[in-house]
């Protein structure tokens, strides 16, 4: 997923962020050093190339228990 504009949406194809990090739309991380990773749940890529947990808001985890 991507968020731009405060909304989300599905990624439809490779991004690269601004330090040269490319993320794939199966999740797959590769930094700009040359080393990959799996995103796990909750985890997010800044436009910087930071990885980090995805901040959550209050209702949130109701909404996922939803689906």
């Amino acid at each position: 997923m991507i968020m731009m504009h405060g909304k989300s949406m599905p990624m439809t194809k490779t991004m690269t962020m601004t330090n040269g990090t490319m993320v794939m739309t199966d999740g797959t991380v590769k930094m700009k050093d040359g080393k990959t990773m799996m995103l796990t749940e909750g985890q997010c890529v800044m436009m910087n190339g930071k990885v980090m947990k995805m901040p959550m808001k209050k209702g949130m985890m109701d909404d996922k228990m939803k689906m």
